[in-house]
């Protein structure tokens, strides 16, 4: 089902080797180029920006008078840096809630200056510092705007769950029932589908083409708000705000944990859909990168732009170069 998509030397000799598939998919659910079979995975935060679309076709947008930048937090898996956690308090000041109410833990910043600094003070994390505290403001905000309690919004069960499924089902055309549910690091649903499915999904995201006008109007917003906002969406030196700033939006792209990418071209009406079997996340930068090069979508500008993304050196204690992770697939 997998193939060879990365390679980690060591010297003369390769030491590590991670296997996955990527799909690359038109609007019609065409396979345009894959490598390896990609089997059923989790989105995992790849589906952030699916998960936005409730709230904003039902009009959230103008009922709380949010920002393009609260947008974008709310699809966020941020680095909890200072800005990331100023857009989310403000997404639920907007609401008339306080941060307490985030059901999402607390967990180390992902921005290493952010992190260092809290240990410097002597404090711990907080909730807003979670990378999914803006995807949790923005579902709590659909539970206001809806009438829905407030209790349990975490649960499969939940109405504002039930409605985000089917909106999340439906731009992967399958039904609601078979998708697989599990439940993610911060407490939220996870939805497991085909990876062709996955890119499916973030191709009619990326074109706007789903449903109804208010549906389209609202990929169209949300979309709009990623390419706008790059920092908001991930932060310092994340593949996903580097990769829409590089492109100038010409790729709109979703990181999720263990190894899966999810991205949309939609001037092409693409959508590319990545899973690392061994969910290795550092082997998604070099893989994304060399797909995208592959489909002639990086200039080599653009990809010497990426260069921190892509192949990278293994160093010792030393700072010594001593191996590399680089790319080892041929899309077909």
């Amino acid at each position: 089902m997998s193939t060879l998509l990365v390679e980690v030397t060591r010297g003369t000799m390769v030491e590590n080797r991670h296997y996955g598939s990527i799909v690359v998919i038109d609007h019609e659910g065409r396979i345009l180029a894959s490598a390896g079979q990609g089997g059923p995975t989790y989105m995992r935060s790849s589906s952030k920006p699916l998960m936005t679309i409730p709230l904003v076709e039902k009009g959230g947008m103008d009922a709380f008078q949010f920002q393009e930048e609260h947008l974008a937090i709310f699809t966020s898996s941020h680095t909890g840096e200072e800005e990331h956690r100023r857009w989310v308090l403000d997404s639920l000041q907007k609401i008339g809630l306080e941060e307490e109410v985030l059901a999402c833990g607390t967990h180390r910043p992902f921005d290493r200056k952010t992190a260092e600094a809290l240990l410097r003070a002597g404090e711990k994390p907080g909730l807003l510092h979670c990378n999914c505290s803006g995807k949790h403001s923005g579902v709590l905000a659909y539970c206001l705007l809806r009438g829905y309690p407030l209790e349990g919004y975490t649960l499969p069960e939940h109405s504002a769950e039930k409605d985000i499924l089917s909106a999340v089902a439906d731009l992967a055309m399958l039904k609601a029932e078979d998708i697989v549910i599990g439940i993610d690091g911060c407490g939220i649903p996870v939805y497991g589908m085909p990876l062709k499915n996955i890119a499916l999904a973030f191709c009619r995201f990326g074109m706007a083409s789903a449903g109804n006008e208010a549906r389209q109007q609202a990929c169209k917003q949300i979309r709009k708000a990623m390419i706008k906002h790059p920092f908001l969406v991930a932060g310092t030196g994340r593949l996903d705000t580097d990769l829409m700033t590089v492109t100038e939006g010409a790729v709109v792209a979703k990181i999720g944990a263990d190894g899966v990418y999810a991205l949309a071209v939609p001037e092409k009406g693409w959508g590319m859909a990545v899973k690392v079997d061994d969910g290795n996340m550092v082997a998604l930068g070099p893989i994304v990168i060399e797909a995208l090069s592959q489909l002639g979508l990086l200039s080599p500008e653009q990809r010497q732009a990426l260069a921190s993304h892509d192949q990278k050196t293994i160093k010792n204690n030393l700072r010594q170069t001593v191996g590399e992770m680089r790319p080892f697939f041929t899309l077909q």
